[in-house]
């Protein structure tokens, strides 16, 4: 179990490496979709979507004593795969865009291709920040209780991206903020969900690559809905979250 001080660490090092890294590029005006013409501009946004990677990998190394140093860090990577962690993997990927289409939120849908395009970039830019967010979710568990954990862990996932949305061009408009913040809290609780379930963050990893993979392609409204889709994936997280797959 991590401690407060690494906690902070990792906050650190996220929101300072991803505020800079996003902030350059808000300064200089330049459109989301200009970015990959621009070197500089293309290395910022990797290293400001890496920042909560890094800051993982840095706190391990800088706490080798108390956390194992690189070998435990690399060991989150590390996956026992089992049929039945597969499945819920698929079927808390098929309840987060059924409650979408359920209520009638998708704004457009696009081409399957995509996905299998933007996959392997998500589990890059976003999978890989599992292994920050969901070790501070364990420690706030501790302290808060599981609900109030992952709301807190989602909020500072959704104040981590709050310079995206200032990019011109990016696919969210800072005016959608709280209702985009109330998603990445519904999608937190799956998550979350899923790690305490299987034991694994490799599982948790799967997933957010998988959901913003499909984002592009089942593109959702971005409006008050998007809370009560929180609210019914915190329901089910809520009923998930003393099943146990690996003993």
């Amino acid at each position: 179990m991590i401690k407060q001080k690494q906690v902070r660490q990792f906050l650190l090092v996220s929101m300072v490496l991803a505020y800079i890294s996003f902030g350059i590029i808000v300064v200089s005006n330049s459109s989301f979709n200009e970015i990959s013409s621009s070197p500089l501009h293309m290395f910022l946004l990797l290293l400001g979507f890496l920042s909560p990677f890094i800051s993982s990998l840095l706190v391990y190394l800088f706490n080798k004593d108390e956390l194992g140093g690189l070998s435990a860090f690399l060991d989150n990577f590390r996956v026992k795969f089992s049929s039945k962690g597969l499945l819920l993997v698929g079927l808390l990927l098929i309840a987060h865009y059924a409650f979408g289409i359920i209520f009638n939120n998708v704004d457009s849908y696009g081409s399957v291709v995509d996905f299998f395009k933007y996959l392997p970039i998500m589990l890059i830019l976003l999978g890989s920040q599992e292994i920050g967010w969901r070790k501070i979710q364990a420690y706030y568990e501790e302290k808060k209780g599981f609900t109030r954990s992952v709301i807190i862990t989602g909020l500072f996932w959704a104040i981590w991206f709050l310079p995206l949305l200032f990019i011109r061009g990016f696919f969210v408009h800072p005016a959608f903020y709280t209702q985009f913040a109330g998603y990445l809290i519904g999608i937190s609780f799956l998550l979350t969900s899923i790690y305490k379930v299987t034991n694994q963050i490799s599982y948790s990893i799967i997933l957010s690559s998988l959901i913003f993979a499909l984002a592009p392609v089942i593109l959702f409204k971005a409006n008050y809905i998007l809370l009560a889709l929180a609210l019914l994936e915190a329901f089910v997280s809520v009923i998930l979250k003393n099943k146990k797959i690996y003993p």
